[in-house]
């Protein structure tokens, strides 16, 4: 046979396989039959390979029966169709659809599926990685994924009667017409040009039979550049229309509307051709028997494109393609479960006493073992029925040992470097927060549900005593259980955090599972602990090296988050010191105060500072400002607050106070650790008693900026006479002018720190004459309304970012009722 058809036709065959277990290996007895000799032996192994997977698909997920439609061309070039009755769409769901999707039997091996058939094929991405090219139909009659391999074209050899070679001498014990391997000759898929007949118990429905290639099909051409299958460096992406040679192929592939009879047995189709019958006589009668399927190894090409167990599983498919049993079976130990684990399965399997057991590596029992069932009635190796090559099997059985053994590698290198990221993006995600209550809640997430289902953080307080923290779990709603169980001091959680020491990590047993306990230490002191646990199973080594990694991390995370917390809170205490915690209540007078702490401050106490304090002779309010930040302007913020407090309580002048505050901070300049004096303004208004008139003051200012003076008509004006600075030159030096201002009723006097004014949006500020013109907005606002609404403006003028605090006091007659 040339591979040419009647006519110039290419060979077509086609076979319909029911929805059952052993339909995969009745496809591949079909294709070794149907393209024995036509194509090389790495386009056979890729076309087996994608019909297995294939055909699973249709049994497993569609559920309906599968026909494969196969053509080879004389240049090597073979399409193949495999087509289920499902209308769903490739990728949909057929829930909603048809109603719930077919569900397998659970089989005895523990795999989900249809007689025990793996739901977890490989399918269309494998047909991508192979195919030179592909792609799918759809039709109200269901649907197909057609595939094109190109491969080395075959001269077929020339056999005897009884089957072998020509010119080759015979086997000892003759081949029978079938494939060899298979369970039943029966069974077996007719070969080219065999009539159809039914046969109790076969595997087959439906026409399985070659039938004669459309008239017209389109040119069967060799791949283009870059299809070439085995270093292919992508795939063609074409219409079947365009691209397969079988696009058009008469019912029941297509339901294109052609006579149904055509190709039928004995049934000429329009152009004449002679029925499937006649042309498998023919074939058959110049063919003879199909030929042995020689000993295979997996292509490079095709185990580039297969995980460990998808080369194991089609090593076990081509073994039982030459091997006289029922089917086969690969199973290894499990490290979860007593039960083993299979790998792959394929045909009918028995129980595992029924079995031959080659174990994939003699020197290692632990790797597992190949099961084979065979079958008696098959002529086997050397002639004697149901002999079963042992050399053979114990290559392919070795070969699957490597294979399992570079997967298993290559998940534990994946597996690490899993770990490791997991391990740089949880240091970055708790290296970025110095929030304690963040950082707990944090940890507490990480690991959850990558290592357990759920986690607890206790934190250690000075008297050992663990404290819960922070839990995660992967249900949400549990979490309320989770906490009650964490702070049982009786519980078995408690008591395995309470023993922990300071041993990096333990793995505790309890009736609700296994439970990981590592303990947080950071600059030689343990801070706390944390528990990981599951439902069930148990925390391998690498996981609790995980854990001890992760529990080093995160606990100078906390500790830092800890430290940083307790320095917030001892600058704010600070900074509440420099002013009053409520302002005073003054007859007559109406009195409003706002304070923002710049973005950039940090944990530095800021030098702005505000207060009132009464006197022999009324009050006097004060606003200041201290050069710098930190512990050293808080210390002369606290010298400035008391020395004014002190002078104005005996009476003594304003100018007076002035001069003794200047004095000093001029002598306190080298009590400094660096010897730098920090200098201050300062600006007071003493106020007078106030009346129905209104309230007399006396503005004193030490190098600070001008207060702002609304007038009840909304009229906003700098008042005072600028001073010199406090702390810098001597007492001879200085000058503090007074300068008297008349509130009536509804004026207000507004007193600020350089913060408002300097308040930068980019290069420019907020300058005097927008705070005048913000000022001026604020007719008929209380006191309060109005600080509020300047420090507003002077934040919303920096976006947000204020570079300096900012103190605001503001002094207001109310107006006449």
């Amino acid at each position: 046979m040339d591979g040419v058809g009647v006519a110039g036709r290419q060979p077509h065959h086609t076979i319909r396989l029911p929805p059952a277990p052993d339909s995969p290996r009745s496809a591949r007895r079909f294709l070794l039959s149907a393209l024995r000799g036509t194509v090389d032996e790495d386009t056979l192994d890729s076309a087996l390979l994608l019909v297995t997977e294939l055909v699973t698909n249709v049994v497993v997920h569609a559920g309906t029966p599968a026909t494969v439609d196969v053509t080879t061309a004389p240049s090597g070039e073979l399409t193949v169709r495999v087509r289920d009755l499902h209308p769903v769409r490739i990728g949909a769901s057929r829930r909603g659809a048809d109603g719930p999707p077919p569900t397998g039997k659970r089989g005895e091996d523990g795999e989900d599926g249809l007689g025990g058939l793996r739901e977890d094929g490989r399918g269309l991405a494998l047909v991508d990685a192979l195919a030179a090219s592909w792609g799918t139909e759809h039709g109200a009659g269901g649907k197909s994924v057609w595939f094109r391999l190109v491969g080395v074209p075959q001269q077929r050899p020339e056999l005897t009667p009884n089957g072998h070679r020509a010119g080759t001498p015979a086997e000892p014990a003759a081949v029978p017409a079938g494939t060899p391997g298979l369970a039943d000759p029966a069974e077996a898929p007719p070969s080219i040009g065999e009539e159809p007949q039914a046969r109790e118990g076969a595997g087959l429905v439906g026409p399985t039979q070659p039938t004669a290639a459309p008239p017209n099909p389109p040119p069967a051409t060799a791949s283009p550049p870059g299809h070439d299958r085995p270093a292919r460096e992508g795939t063609s992406r074409q219409t079947p229309e365009q691209a397969s040679p079988i696009a058009d192929l008469p019912d029941p592939l297509r339901g294109s509307g052609r006579n149904p009879a055509a190709g039928r047995a004995g049934t000429p189709d329009p152009a004449g051709t002679p029925g499937s019958a006649d042309l498998g006589g023919a074939l058959g009668a110049a063919e003879g028997p199909p030929l042995p399927r020689p000993p295979r190894l997996i292509s490079r090409a095709t185990a580039r494109a297969l995980t460990a167990e998808g080369e194991v599983a089609e090593l076990l498919a081509q073994l039982v393609d030459t091997q006289p049993v029922t089917g086969g079976l690969v199973h290894r130990p499990s490290p979860d479960d007593p039960a083993p684990e299979v790998v792959a399965a394929l045909g009918r399997v028995g129980t595992p006493a029924d079995a031959l057991s080659f174990p994939l590596d003699p020197t290692q029992d632990s790797l597992g073992e190949v099961l084979l069932w065979p079958d008696p009635a098959l002529p086997g190796h050397l002639g004697q029925q149901g002999a079963v090559d042992a050399e053979r099997v114990e290559l392919v059985a070795r070969w699957m040992a490597l294979a399992l053994g570079g997967g298993d590698m290559r998940q534990a290198e994946e597996r690490r470097i899993g770990m490791l990221s997991f391990l740089a993006e949880a240091s970055d995600l708790l290296a970025g927060s110095l929030e304690l209550e963040h950082t707990l809640a944090m940890l507490a997430h990480l690991p959850v549900p990558r290592m357990g289902q759920w986690c607890a953080v206790y934190l250690r307080r000075d008297d050992g005593i663990p404290i819960l923290s922070a839990v995660a779990h992967a249900e949400e709603a549990a979490e309320p259980m989770l906490t009650s169980a964490a702070t049982d001091p009786d519980g078995l959680l408690m008591a395995a955090v309470r023993g922990a020491g300071t041993t990096p990590v333990r793995q505790v047993a309890t009736p609700d599972g296994p439970v990981l306990v590592s303990v947080l230490r950071a600059r030689r002191r343990v801070v706390g602990m944390v528990a990981v646990g599951r439902a069930e199973g148990t925390f391998a080594a690498d996981e609790a090296d995980l854990l001890a990694d992760l529990a080093r991390r995160a606990a100078f995370a906390v500790d830092n988050a800890r430290l940083y917390s307790r320095q917030v809170e001892l600058a704010d205490g600070l900074q509440a010191g420099l002013r009053p915690p409520v302002l005073p209540r003054i007859p007559g007078l109406d009195l409003g105060a706002a304070y923002g702490a710049a973005r950039s401050a940090g944990l530095d106490v800021g030098g702005d500072f505000f207060d009132l304090m009464p006197g022999p002779e009324g009050w006097m309010v004060a606003i200041g400002d201290v050069c710098g930040k930190g512990a050293e302007a808080a210390t002369v913020t606290g010298v400035a607050r008391a020395v004014l407090r002190l002078l104005n309580g005996q009476a003594t002048p304003v100018g007076q106070i002035l001069v003794d505050l200047n004095r000093t901070l001029r002598d306190t300049a080298t009590a400094y650790p660096h010897g730098q004096p920090r200098f201050c303004t300062l600006a007071t208004a003493s106020l007078g008693q106030p009346s129905a008139d209104g309230v007399r003051l006396t503005l004193h200012l030490a190098g600070h900026p001008q207060p702002v003076v609304l007038r009840a008509d909304g009229e906003a004006s700098y008042v005072g006479v600028p001073g010199t600075l406090l702390g810098v030159l001597d007492d001879d030096e200085v000058a503090f002018p007074s300068v008297d201002v008349a509130l009536l009723p509804g004026d207000t006097l507004v007193l600020y720190t350089d913060g408002v004014v300097e308040a930068r949006a980019g290069r420019e500020l907020l300058g005097e004459q927008r705070l005048l013109a913000a000022v001026g907005e604020c007719v008929g606002l209380s006191a309060q309304g109005i600080a509020d609404r300047v420090r507003g403006a002077a934040d919303k003028f920096a976006g947000g970012n204020l570079r300096d605090d900012v103190a605001i006091v503001v002094v207001r007659v109310p107006g006449r009722p």
